[in-house]
């Protein structure tokens, strides 16, 4: 019997169900000098919204609230209800103020981390190449983001677009929920159904456009949509994955939320206690965010393997099929 050919015996064992959470611990293992600068500015970026929210928004809160509370007890014919009145919208101003820069600062620093993590994530994965010589994983993903750089940024901005558009429409449903309550049960029911199916494509687009951004950080020239769509067909037949990794990050997160908890409790007892468990929070904070980046890429890699795999039987099937028989002679 003659041997196989050679793309067949270099053909590599599909991967496990569950491969792409291990290369999210591995890859940032096994490349310290890429991940660990990107840790850091993770756990910088949490400790800072952390602190903002503590120092400027939460107070801020706590004064609309009071004002809000002391203007219901006023007599609005005194001089007393107009300055609180005054005092609440300078109050809310302010916290709105505080609230939206604390948004924006999560939002773009947040995306500009991703990007530089998604590249490392690229660099890194085995099939790039790049990982085989580690010294050159950095140069690799340098090289990639300066030569790519627009396409990641554009793809975020396209998958917030359509991740706020369809939280718009989740929130449009709930409210006609209201309005359905002394009409038809029905309706409501049905209403109470679209909300929920809503919510859960949220939650699978959600996914998709994190795979959009490895798209379009490791095929040059897929951007926005036509990254958010190649991340659709790779990821189809595959979704039992994507829930797999919507659980396993929610629960990291989960599992980190009670160190939050002990630094404020022990903050109370020891301020040195309460910094240190806050410090080895936004560091856990950051070591999910990583995971949950690696992971997604890893699990774009292997949609990508697969359907490349599939398209190359079906060609090799069609090769096969047209000298048999009478075709041959078409």
């Amino acid at each position: 019997m003659d041997p196989p050919p050679p793309a067949l015996n270099a053909r590599q064992p599909p991967p496990g169900f569950f491969t792409f959470l291990k290369h999210g611990a591995v890859l940032p293992a096994r490349n310290g000098a890429l991940f660990l600068p990107l840790l850091a500015l993770t756990a910088a970026l949490a400790a800072a919204l952390l602190l903002g929210n503590a120092l400027a928004v939460q107070p801020l809160a706590a004064a609309v609230l009071l004002d809000a509370d002391a203007i219901s007890r006023a007599d609005p014919a005194t001089a007393a209800y107009r300055h609180l009145v005054r005092a609440l919208q300078s109050d809310l101003r302010r916290l709105l103020l505080a609230a939206g820069g604390c948004l924006l600062g999560a939002v773009v620093a947040g995306s500009a981390i991703k990007i530089a993590t998604v590249f490392a994530a690229v660099a890194a994965f085995p099939s790039s190449g790049a990982a085989e010589r580690r010294a050159s994983v950095v140069a690799a993903a340098l090289g990639a983001a300066k030569g790519n750089l627009w396409g990641p940024i554009l793809t975020i901005a396209f998958g917030y677009a359509l991740e706020l558009a369809c939280a718009a429409a989740i929130v449009a449903l709930a409210v006609l929920a209201v309005a359905l309550l002394d009409y038809s049960l029905l309706l409501l029911f049905l209403d109470a159904l679209l909300v929920l199916l809503a919510s859960l494509f949220l939650v699978y687009l959600t996914v998709v456009c994190a795979v959009a951004v490895a798209v379009s950080a490791a095929e040059p020239g897929r951007r926005g949509a036509a990254a958010v769509s190649r991340a659709w067909r790779l990821m189809r037949g595959r979704g039992a994955q994507a829930a797999l990794y919507v659980v396993a990050t929610c629960a990291l997160g989960a599992a980190v939320s009670p160190v939050y908890t002990l630094a404020l409790s022990w903050w109370r007892r020891s301020a040195a206690a309460g910094v240190a468990a806050g410090v080895a929070y936004v560091l856990l904070l950051g070591a999910v965010e990583v995971f949950s980046t690696a992971a997604v890429t890893a699990y774009y890699f292997e949609c990508r393997e697969s359907k490349e795999e599939e398209e190359e039987i079906m060609a090799g099937l069609r090769y096969n099929k047209l000298p048999s028989g009478d075709e041959a002679n078409i």
